[in-house]
């Protein structure tokens, strides 16, 4: 199975099992050079780094991405449930679309309470596609998205009791829009406790709904 978003250079983040095919993304000029070392990795500037970064580091990220071969730019996006400037955000958000559309990337997109100002923004690029990771937005703004090529990611919050909205959001999406993934929980190789929930809420075999995500993920990124 392949997991779609993962820090394996945190930390605290527990080994991987041997073969395990992940993609690691950045968050910042602080991690840009330690993702580099996983065969699948993302360069960008997530919204919680953003005050962080200066012109001259954008310039830096422009020029890796055009000679690191990455398969992403992100995790970029914006999250409004932070208190960090907004005008930052969509400025180095919008930057990084800019540069998705010019390399000819997608995007690993992080949306927190702000999913409707990312779909104003990417409508602007049509041409971009990518993920959204960690999907937390509505029935409706899933269905947008989806529309406009993008992926959505879930990853363990799906096992939450609670979230019902985010059950009924999986149920309803089709097969060809998901993607699976851990984010920065502690033990990736719970992956497959993600596969078995969605392929319980689909009402389908776990080796279907992980070769259909797996699909997805290769078609997204032109995993080899």
């Amino acid at each position: 199975m392949i997991n779609s978003h993962v820090h394996l250079d945190f930390d605290h983040i527990h080994t991987i099992t041997e073969n395990a095919v992940v993609i690691v993304p950045s968050i910042g000029k602080q991690n840009w050079q330690q993702v580099q070392m996983y065969p699948y990795f993302a360069l960008g500037v997530h919204p919680w780094s953003v005050e962080s970064h200066t012109q001259q580091d954008l310039d830096t990220l422009e020029y890796l991405i055009k000679c690191s071969n990455p398969i992403a730019i992100g995790e970029c996006g914006l999250d409004f449930a932070k208190n960090i400037d907004r005008s930052k955000q969509l400025y180095i958000f919008e930057y990084q679309l800019q540069l998705a559309e010019t390399y000819k990337f997608p995007v690993i997109i992080h949306a927190v309470k702000a999913t409707e100002e990312v779909i104003l923004l990417l409508k602007k690029y049509p041409k971009v596609t990518g993920e959204i990771h960690g999907f937390s937005g509505s029935e409706v703004q899933a269905r947008t998205l989806v529309d406009m090529g993008f992926y959505l990611g879930f990853g363990l919050q799906i096992l939450n009791d609670k979230p019902l909205r985010l059950k009924k959001i999986v149920q309803n999406l089709a097969l060809e829009s998901l993607l699976i993934e851990t984010d920065d929980h502690a033990n990736p190789n719970n992956l497959i406790l993600v596969a078995e929930k969605i392929a319980q809420l689909k009402q389908i075999a776990v080796e279907d709904l992980s070769k259909q995500c797996d699909n997805n993920a290769i078609l997204l990124f032109g995993l080899q």
